[in-house]
Order: structure tokens, then C-alpha cells, then sequence
């Protein structure tokens, strides 16, 4: 039977399920778990998507809950389960078949996922996180967004008060250049304005990080990747 094609909205809020299909289970240890949740912040720096929950409290599979925020999904899981596969090091194969996506199209739906998975584990659980943060025990990992309220979304576009084309990023880059005194190319070799520019941009346009790398002279996908997650550390 052919497979169901993926729903895809680079702006979507998903409710994604991966489980373990080897001879070995996902997590064997807590070091595993450890090992995943590192992963798991590195992915979400490089693509700047929003988790807003995660649980690991089964020994072979995770669930996530992320906004792309503009992100490829495929990229995003293609990063998260390569690297993980990478740590296991196993001949056979880590995953069984490929990972399952529920688009939650309202806010209410995400936060019933969220409160389902809460709701499974063991209150105080450093696996099993959930999406707003207890004022009385906040979460002590910072990469963890709250999920925002239909309210907060209100008279946005779906691409959330951003550049939608590559000519607009373009025409924008060249008001940055003269506000700055600027050539196009002079402002391009200041590394330090260039790196805060593209993370700028990737926050508020559509472009794939392939677009970004254009318009920033010509720089690798991978390139572009290593100054998201360099800006976003500091």
C-alpha cells in the first residue's frame, strides 16, 4: 500500500512520534536519553523551530511537539535521527520505518497532546517535558518555548511578519546597506553585521537556508547552519 503523504506547513505546529525498531532499544541508559536531548537542542538551533514539549519516557520511542517556525520538517528529522543513529553506532537498523506526523491545527490541540503526554509520565520527570513553564518548578532548559495562544497569533500572516520572497529579502538587505553607509558588498565582509543579518532575516522571512546563503554571496547551506547556531549561543 502506498505511503500517506505528509501534510506540509513549514509554519505548522506537529505532534511528531518516532519509534525504535532494531534488535537494541532507542534508550538503554540514561546516558541515551542525555545523548538524544543534546541532539535534540543542536537540531533546534540549527532550524530555529519552537519545542514545546518532548518525552522520552518509553524505552523505545520519543514524541515531540514543535512548530516548524519556517523549518523543513524532513531536514529537521533527518538531523535529529542521523545524529542519534550516529551515537548508537548499531549495524542493524535504529528506527522502525519512518516517523509519524499529526499536524495540530488550533492551539487547543497542541496543548491536549502536551497534557496527554504530561499526564502519562512521572511528575518532576527530567524526560518528560511539557509546554508552559510551572512557576513554582520552572523547566530548567531554556530551548523550551511556550506554546503561544490564538490570542498572541491574532491579525498575524501565516509566515509571521516576514519576507515571503527572495526579491523582497533582497530589496530589504539593500535598505539595511544604505542605512549603514554601505555597499552591498562592503556590508556583506563585515562578518560580524553579516551573521547578525542572516539570523535576522532567517526569523523573519520564508527563505530556505539554501535562499539565505544567496543572498548572503553565495555562502553553503552548511555555512549558513554553523552561524544560526553560533548567533543563537551567545
Amino acid at each position: 500500500m502506498a505511503r500517506k503523504a505528509r501534510i506540509k506547513d513549514p509554519y505548522g505546529t506537529f505532534h511528531i512520534t518516532q519509534s525504535g525498531g532494531g534488535q537494541k532499544l532507542l534508550f538503554e541508559k540514561e546516558e541515551d536519553r542525555t545523548q538524544f536531548l543534546e541532539i535534540l537542542k543542536k537540531a533546534q538551533l540549527q532550524f530555529q523551530f519552537k519545542l514545546y514539549a518532548y518525552c522520552l519516557l518509553s524505552d523505545n520511542q520519543y514524541h515531540l511537539v514543535m512548530d516548524l517556525n519556517g523549518a523543513d520538517m524532513s531536514k529537521v528529522m533527518k538531523s535529529i535521527n542521523i545524529g542519534y543513529a550516529m551515537y548508537k553506532d548499531q549495524k542493524e537498523p535504529l528506527f522502525k520505518d519512518r516517523y509519524k506526523s499529526e499536524l495540530l491545527k488550533e492551539t487547543e490541540d497542541a496543548e491536549d497532546v502536551v497534557r496527554s503526554l504530561h499526564k502519562n509520565g512521572v511528575t518532576g520527570s527530567l524526560w518528560n517535558s511539557y509546554c508552559t513553564y510551572d512557576k513554582e518548578s520552572p523547566l530548567k532548559l531554556d530551548w523550551i518555548s511556550p506554546i503561544e495562544k490564538s490570542a498572541d497569533k491574532k491579525d498575524t500572516s501565516p509566515c509571521r511578519n516576514c519576507m515571503e520572497t527572495l526579491e523582497e529579502a533582497e530589496e530589504k538587505l539593500k535598505e539595511v546597506s544604505l542605512e549603514r553607509g554601505l555597499s552591498l558588498e562592503e556590508l556583506l565582509k563585515e562578518k560580524e553585521i553579516r551573521n547578525d543579518l542572516i539570523l535576522r532575516f532567517r526569523k523573519n522571512s520564508t527563505l530556505s537556508l539554501k535562499e539565505l546563503g544567496a543572498l548572503f554571496g553565495g555562502l553553503s547551506e552548511s555555512s549558513i547552519c554553523k552561524i544560526l547556531s553560533t548567533a543563537c549561543e551567545k
